[in-house]
């Protein structure tokens, strides 16, 4: 090694505040080397003037010789090893092969480094063996301990859970109060996890409560709800284990320091609201988050941005809850039930099982993972909604049994049909007798054309006979292009077998006598 680089980097060492890995990339040298060089001055109490007096030679032998007896070897910085393990693609062999090239001669070889780092390991805390991928992993779970908020108009004291969640190898913490356990609180409370750590990690792991997990086992059937958010998000639910904390070691850890640093810190302050106990639990997280740990010499915040935020996958839009209801039979009016009102499904899907995702505003039907249906949501009960696509050919022809389709079908005839159409509706006792006499009438006008339907329609009102069989006896007799009957009968010569208006009045007048 070149005289200037070492007397450059023990001036760094003497005269600044900067840590060997700083000083290692200013001078192009080893970390342990920065690191041993800083051991040597401190073992030997040299200051500057100390160094700067002595000569090359005296400088190499004290700084860079290979160790003093045969056999000695140099410790590697265990602390540093697993936290460069933490990283993507680092293994125990290159961090060996970059420790070895330090100082070959006082080096541990590949097994006995593998030995005494393995050793090391299991000294430290549990959290300290578990080695994960930056970014794979998310881990949730319920403090066990709720806290407290007192609505100020009544006075009554109002229980909070709440959800605590640490992520990837940093294990940011994150928490936040809820009203609940219940699914829709649990899974807001993912998405403001998801929202705080702007990303998401691509293992999320639970505990088994119901609203993560139906049923545990080998094979856990996960609640409907909280498996649409993950997949929306992209995030892989994988529960931990029943009994089984080392499978979620940083959320039990995570938890351990939310009962010590935020409820302990808040248990004297009286909350009004959850908001506000939501911004106390802020407040404390931004202390746990940002405090310098000793074994890292990093915060929680630092390490995340460093190791984990990178690998996280992209935060998407906001999620929206949906409950999820069913299996549910159409029946063969192909309307499903959901929450007392009555939704359309198409036809086709009569006697099969749909799902329903229900959210505030909206209702999505799904048919085998495929969504079949969606509608605005109703509120009322035994109302139906119905979709025109989702009826067939012979019903949609009912639907359109109306008034107001007979009277714009005529205008589009004409004037004679228009009041055809509307003396049928105006003189029917039922209205379902003038809709059906309507529809007979469109048949007659299919047959014969629009042009002699219009004539005949005519003709039936001057002969004021305004009915289907009318029209239709006209047309067959093609008379609707005649002149009416008065118009072309002559006067009947006077005779005395004729009786007159007269007569008939005279009768009339002599009942009433």
């Amino acid at each position: 090694m070149k005289q200037d680089k070492l007397v450059t980097a023990l001036r760094l060492i003497l005269t600044t505040s900067a840590s060997n890995r700083q000083i290692g990339r200013d001078v192009d040298l080893a970390y342990n080397t920065v690191r041993r060089y800083r051991m040597l001055l401190e073992q030997h109490a040299l200051t500057l003037e100390d160094v700067e007096a002595l000569d090359e030679s005296a400088r190499q032998s004290l700084f860079n010789r290979r160790g003093a007896t045969r056999g000695e070897k140099r410790t590697p910085d265990w602390s540093h090893i697993h936290r460069e393990l933490q990283r993507k693609g680092v293994t125990r062999t290159l961090l060996w092969l970059e420790y070895r090239d330090e100082e070959p001669d006082t080096a541990y070889e590949l097994s006995r480094f593998n030995d005494l780092y393995r050793a090391w390991a299991g000294t430290q805390a549990l959290s300290m063996r578990q080695q994960y991928d930056p970014g794979e992993r998310g881990w949730a779970d319920f403090s066990g301990t709720p806290m407290w908020w007192v609505d100020p108009a009544t006075g009554e004291r109002n229980r909070a859970e709440i959800f605590v969640a640490a992520t990837g190898v940093a294990g940011l913490l994150f928490a936040t109060a809820i009203p609940s356990q219940r699914v829709e609180h649990w899974v807001e409370a993912h998405c403001r996890w998801f929202d705080f750590v702007g990303g998401v990690p691509r293992i999320t792991v639970p505990d088994n409560l119901k609203s993560a997990v139906l049923r545990a086992g080998s094979e856990p059937v996960l609640n409907p709800s909280y498996l649409a958010m993950a997949e929306h998000y992209g995030t892989v639910i994988l529960p931990a284990r029943s009994r089984r904390p080392k499978d979620k070691a940083l959320a039990e850890g995570g938890v351990l320091v939310f009962l010590r640093w935020v409820i302990a810190r808040l248990r004297n302050r009286v909350f009004h609201s959850l908001d506000e106990l939501n911004s106390g639990i802020a407040e404390c997280l931004d202390l746990i988050n940002d405090r310098i740990m000793r074994r890292y010499r990093q915060s929680r915040r630092e390490r995340f941005e460093q190791i984990d935020r990178p690998a996280l996958l992209p935060l998407p839009v906001r999620y929206e809850f949906g409950e999820w209801v069913g299996p549910i039979r159409v029946p063969p009016d192909y309307h499903v039930p959901i929450h007392g009102h009555y939704y359309s499904v198409p036809y086709r899907l009569v006697q099969q099982q749909v799902h329903a995702r229900c959210t505030p505003s909206v209702i999505e039907i799904v048919s085998q993972n495929v969504r079949v249906a969606s509608h605005v949501r109703s509120e009322l009960v035994g109302g139906k909604t119905t979709d025109r696509a989702h009826m067939p050919e012979h019903h949609l022809a009912w639907v359109d049994h109306t008034p107001e389709r007979y009277l714009g079908w005529a205008q589009g005839v004409g004037s004679n049909a228009v009041a055809v159409v509307q003396s049928m509706l105006d003189g029917a006792r039922q209205p379902a007798a003038a809709l059906n006499a309507c529809g007979n009438l469109q048949k007659v006008a299919r047959k014969h054309g629009a042009e002699r339907f219009e004539l005949a329609c005519g003709r039936a009102l001057a002969i004021k006979s305004p009915t289907v069989k009318s029209i239709r006896s006209i047309l067959q007799n093609g008379l609707e292009r005649h002149e009416t009957a008065s118009a072309i009968a002559p006067s009947l010569p006077s005779h005395g077998n004729v009786r007159g208006p007269n007569y008939y009045a005279d009768q009339e007048m002599s009942h009433a006598d």
